[in-house]
């Protein structure tokens, strides 16, 4: 056989191996093709941007998918859809399994479609609509009647009892279906308060501070105390949607509410709420408003709300993920000593240093718990002598991955409080000063004081021998 022969085949084989590969296989198989003509409805639950559901005797249910992919219920008052009842009735509506052959010729009235029991009427990303209605059960069998306005048929597991639910069914039951992590802003109103949380951009990289306070301080914010109230929100569930008339409202404590929370996750806005007063006839139930929808929650939601800004802060001094720092720098009086890592290696002075002696040393700083805030015009009440003048007890530089310059931390004396011993900590980053008891400070300067006789201690580097330097020949 010539090679351009075998070339042609070669050719003729790759196009129809590919397409084989790339067509034949994605084509539905016979038993496939056979249950798609067995549905009534050929439908893609994704391509679905509407729902209008209409029944007897209740009123319309009208959804849209917004944002997100989110569904919203349209009818008033509008608020979020659950997305588990919308879902589940897509589904049931795209897998309606006809019995027979369909007919187009018909009588309504004789198979209950003049008055359907129930009737949906998707719009499509098109713009196309598609309207399915239900009648009555079709004798002998365990099939509906199903019209799509020019066809009837009897199918199987008709979603009636879906479209009959009632309008507060299709709502959703969640206070926040926002996952805590996606989170990236938080707003808190209590009267002339104004509490603002950010999600630290240094979370992305993996620091341990992942949330900042942005106002009416700009501080850390404890992360534990953030997430617990997220996961209270996310937790708190709908019980009720009672109707209330706007002119209700106050009687409530609804206008003015007691607290306004705004969640966003980026740019967008996932969820506006404001909490009101205890349901008098419900233990432990609280009017909260969704948007512009009225709903009746757990009270538990308020506890964490209901706390004060120094709750919100972060009360260690400096937290620390220990394993990213790059380097230390004590400077205590006459305890002097760092260390930087190189290479992954601890190092002072040029000589190596166990990893254990820098990690004792930053964990007594990463774990110093405040005991109070003072703000630097209270100094002096509080018996701190502070500022540029002042000779600090102690200082220390801490330098993180990805930081371009140190965080600083500077210990003074601070009057005693009717208790132990404090100092006071000024931490850069941080608007006010954080007092702490003195013993946490001698520990510290005890662990730098180990830090520095290990460095002493630790053997110095052998110096390589530099190469011999070959002076060339001269000749005469």
């Amino acid at each position: 056989m010539s090679t351009r022969k075998l070339l042609l085949l070669t050719a003729v084989f790759l196009a129809l191996f590919a397409f084989v590969a790339l067509y034949e296989r994605k084509q539905p198989t016979s038993e496939e093709r056979a249950a798609q003509a067995k549905r009534f409805l050929e439908l893609k639950a994704d391509e679905v941007t509407g729902i209008l559901i209409e029944r007897p005797d209740l009123p319309k249910v009208e959804l849209k998918r917004g944002a997100g992919d989110r569904w919203r219920v349209e009818s008033d008052p509008p608020g979020r859809a659950d997305a588990f009842s919308v879902d589940g009735l897509l589904a049931d509506l795209g897998r309606l399994e006809m019995v027979g052959e369909p007919q187009t010729t018909f009588d309504p009235k004789e198979y209950g479609l003049d008055s359907p029991r129930g009737k949906a009427t998707l719009t499509l990303k098109e713009g196309v609509r598609k309207t399915v209605s239900f009648g009555k059960e079709i004798p002998g069998t365990d099939a509906t009647a199903a019209s799509d306005g020019t066809r009837m048929a009897a199918v199987k597991a008709a979603p009636l009892a879906a479209l009959s639910k009632p309008l507060n069914e299709y709502r959703s039951k969640r206070l926040l279906e926002t996952p805590a992590s996606e989170i990236t802003r938080l707003t808190l109103v209590k009267g002339p308060t104004r509490i603002v949380l950010v999600r630290d951009a240094a979370a992305a990289r993996g620091a341990s501070a992942s949330w900042r306070i942005e106002s009416p301080v700009a501080d850390l914010a404890s992360g534990p105390f953030v997430e617990r109230l997220l996961a209270d929100l996310a937790s708190a569930q709908i019980s009720d949607f009672p109707a209330v008339s706007a002119t209700d409202l106050a009687r409530i404590g609804l206008v003015p509410p007691s607290a306004l929370v705004t969640v966003q996750k980026g740019k967008e806005t996932v969820a506006t709420l404001a909490f009101g007063a205890a349901k008098a006839e419900a233990t432990g139930k609280i009017y909260a408003k969704d948007d512009g929808l009225v709903v009746v929650v757990d009270d538990r939601v308020q506890e964490e709300i209901g706390k004060e800004l120094s709750a919100f802060r972060e009360t260690r001094i400096l937290p620390l993920d220990v394993f990213r720092i790059r380097r230390v720098q004590v400077d205590a009086g006459m305890i002097r000593a760092g260390a930087e890592k190189v290479d992954g290696e601890w190092r002072s002075a040029d000589r190596a240093l166990g990893a254990s002696r820098v990690e004792a040393l930053l964990g007594v700083l990463s774990r110093a718990e405040s005991r109070g805030f003072v703000a630097r015009k209270d100094y002096a009440s509080r018996g701190i002598v502070a500022g540029p003048k002042a000779f600090p007890l102690a200082t220390v530089e801490i330098l993180e991955e990805g930081d371009v310059s140190p965080r600083t931390v500077k210990f003074f004396p601070a009057a005693p409080g009717g208790g132990p011993l404090l100092v006071a900590a000024e931490v850069s980053g941080r608007p006010d000063a954080l007092l702490l008891e003195a013993a946490i400070l001698e520990d510290f300067k005890r662990e730098a004081g180990r830090l520095r006789d290990a460095a002493k201690e630790a053997p110095k580097p052998t110096p390589v021998p530099a190469p011999p330097v070959k002076v060339p020949s001269t000749s005469s």
